[in-house]
């Protein structure tokens, strides 16, 4: 602690004063400072008492009782299966009803499964039928949008280049060649560290 003798002790210093391990300075100041030397006394007398309580350990069949008093509710859901089956299996008549649903449901199925490998033409043909109509009304839909965007007002200057093949080529044409122009030059840019390296650099 360096010597500050009008700041008090902190906490660490009290702690540092009941080990017995307070520097020179702190222990100047706590025999000067009243209020100090009262924080440390009472710090012991805390420790003293502290220490004078019995150690109470658990017994060791704490987490067996524990366990034992701790009830874990079912769920709901599996209560509700479990009386469920409870209630089917007492009556024979809605024994025989869940019977007879599993067994319309099997059969459905596998009628279901026969129909489809005895069809698999028309099934081939329905899900081709299927895909072009699909992609008929994505194509309209898509044409529909289209026209209806270039029929707003803000976009008249796309429409007189659309009626003009001649600028439109133009302008395509020179978008073409500054693309080529930026793909040779990075392209030299990218061959430059090569030629440096066997030339010797």
């Amino acid at each position: 602690m360096t010597g500050h003798p009008a700041r008090h002790l902190s906490p660490d210093d009290i702690d540092a004063s009941l080990a017995g391990a307070l520097g020179p300075e702190a222990r100047r100041h706590l025999e000067e400072c009243s209020a100090c030397r009262e924080l440390a006394r009472a710090e012991r007398e805390l420790v003293r008492a502290l220490a004078a309580l019995p150690h109470l350990a658990p017994r060791e069949d704490l987490a067996e009782r524990v366990m034992a008093a701790v009830r874990i509710p079912d769920p709901f859901a599996l209560r509700a299966l479990a009386g469920a089956g409870r209630r089917l299996l007492r009556s024979r008549r809605a024994l025989a009803v869940a019977a007879g649903l599993v067994v319309v449901m099997l059969g459905a199925m596998g009628a279901s499964v026969a129909w489809t490998l005895a069809h698999r033409g028309l099934l081939a043909a329905l899900s081709d039928w299927a895909t072009g109509e699909a992609l008929r009304w994505a194509w309209v839909g898509l044409r529909g949008a289209a026209l209806n965007l270039l029929e707003r007002p803000e976009l008249g200057g796309v429409r007189r280049l659309l009626d003009a093949p001649a600028l439109l080529a133009l302008i395509s044409a020179l978008g073409s060649l500054g693309y080529m122009s930026g793909v040779l030059a990075l392209r030299r840019l990218l061959a430059v560290p090569g030629r440096a390296r066997h030339a010797g650099w």
